[in-house]
């Protein structure tokens, strides 16, 4: 979170030093990008070495041969290849992308072309540079990617409105129009694809971990909201802040755990609300509970997993906005030309599972503290239900308390893994597949349940300080 006002108005894409905060300063913020002679001589030097080796007669997946299951076929027209498979996979419909995520991904390409490993000419860099400057952004279709071979069919619609295809449509400045007219107003030179660029594109998991980066960037967010939610909550129930003593935290030394303990404790520096004497000082009544209920004494060890998923994610995910995800890889260094699978997206995919579930955790903390606030047999003497008035006509919070059963409920719902519903598709071929974008679909819903959860309990909490 720190890191994007730290971001400069313009960013060299270098195919190694592409971050989270970075990406979203050029998804959601405008950010320009750039490249540099020695990328532009690296991947020259990449696709010259790809074209010798054509000319002697080596075939070479995608490039002289079919796609997939059908890499049986073999053809000398390397370009018809390229614009056959912009064919077949320009098949989608229905709900389309956010923009600012197309943008992203655009981005995300161009640095992963060049790490100079996908036999692609800097002509094809330039193009993509040249749209995400002039914010020119395909529109794209929302479903239809199993994420393996990478998320196909929306690369396409970025792949061909690359090439110039004239009833394809396109936002351009804000305006939505066909790309003939993107290309008349804006001045953009359409790429005649060569051999192999348009795998290039097309094949890796781009959009998954874009979606992904995005959202880990969010859900940071929703997590140190959700702490300070929590502080709010020791607050207005008069509750302790002996729960976070390090001593506790320091015996059961979870990074996670000590955080958010830490963090908990700082926000409840100086608080009049707050009992910040130990326990074994205070004078205690019969019938009145010798310590806090789990919502708030457990919620360190509670959380404690969500900030090692996040973290362990953002690890995964940074690697792949860095990384060379097309097959095959051209490697002008070594004299190889290596077929293998970078594209399958399966550590987005298991990330954002896992980052999903941790939102869940959150929610369920919310939703047991806000239990805890409305009710007037448990609440530590503030009103029922939050009222403000006469608790025989003003209801206050019981509304709020039935949606936030609501937001949980589906929340739990979303939480469930995608990874274990994948089936084999493209005649076998694909017999395994990640889901990733899929998977990151499901937790941009996920966590848009648990700011709405975060925005009820926050509100709530003004509520109940107010009546403090």
């Amino acid at each position: 979170l720190k890191g994007l006002p730290k971001v400069g108005k313009q960013i060299s894409l270098d195919g190694n030093s592409l971050t989270i905060p970075r990406m979203v300063a050029i998804a959601n913020h405008g950010t320009k990008v750039n490249s540099t002679s020695d990328i532009r001589d690296l991947m020259k030097t990449n696709s010259d070495y790809l074209r010798d080796k054509l000319n002697e007669g080596t075939v070479v997946y995608g490039v002289n041969t079919g796609f997939g299951g059908s890499a049986d076929v073999r053809s000398d027209d390397v370009l018809e290849i390229q614009r056959a498979l912009l064919m077949l996979l320009n098949a989608g419909f229905g709900d389309t992308m956010d923009p600012s995520l197309v943008r992203a991904v655009m981005a995300v390409r161009a640095n992963s072309l060049s790490k100079g490993l996908s036999g692609v000419r800097p002509e094809v860099l330039d193009c993509l540079l040249f749209l995400i400057n002039n914010d020119i952004i395909p529109v794209v279709p929302m479903r239809g990617s199993i994420s393996a071979s990478g998320d196909l069919m929306p690369n396409s619609y970025i792949a061909s409105c690359m090439m110039g295809r004239s009833d394809l449509k396109a936002m351009y400045k804000g305006r939505e129009m066909t790309m003939s007219d993107v290309i008349k107003e804006s001045g953009m030179k359409p790429v005649t694809f060569q051999a192999k660029e348009v795998l290039s594109i097309v094949n890796a998991a781009s959009f998954a971990s874009s979606l992904a980066a995005c959202l880990l960037y969010e859900s940071s967010s929703a997590v140190l909201l959700t702490q300070a939610a929590t502080a709010m909550t020791v607050e207005s129930l008069h509750g302790r802040v002996e729960s976070f003593h390090p001593t506790i935290h320091n015996s059961m030394p979870h990074e996670g755990q000590i955080e958010v303990a830490c963090n908990i404790r700082k926000i409840l520096t100086d608080s009049k609300l707050a009992e910040a004497r130990l326990d074994m000082d205070l004078d205690h009544q019969e019938g009145l509970l010798k310590q806090d209920r789990y919502a708030l004494r457990t919620a360190a060890q509670w959380l404690s997993p969500t900030l090692d998923t996040i973290t362990r994610a953002m690890k995964s995910v940074t690697i792949d906005l860095n990384s060379a995800c097309d097959n095959p890889l051209i490697d002008h260094r070594k004299g190889h030309i290596l077929h293998g699978g970078n594209f399958q997206g399966t550590e987005s995919a298991v990330a954002m599972d896992q980052v999903r579930q941790s939102l869940q955790i959150c929610g369920k903390l919310m939703f047991a503290q806000f239990s805890e606030i409305v009710d007037v047999s448990i609440n530590n003497n503030l009103s029922p239900n939050l009222c403000g008035m006469d608790a025989r006509h003003d209801f206050g919070f019981k509304g709020v308390e039935i949606a936030m059963a609501a937001y949980m409920s589906e929340l739990d719902y979303l939480t469930a893994p995608i990874t274990n519903h994948v089936l084999s598709a493209e005649l076998r071929n694909q017999s395994v597949n990640s889901l990733a974008l899929i998977s990151a679909r499901m937790t941009q819903q996920a966590l848009k349940i648990l700011q709405m959860m975060l925005a009820c309990m926050l509100l709530a909490q003004v509520q109940a300080h107010d009546l403090r």
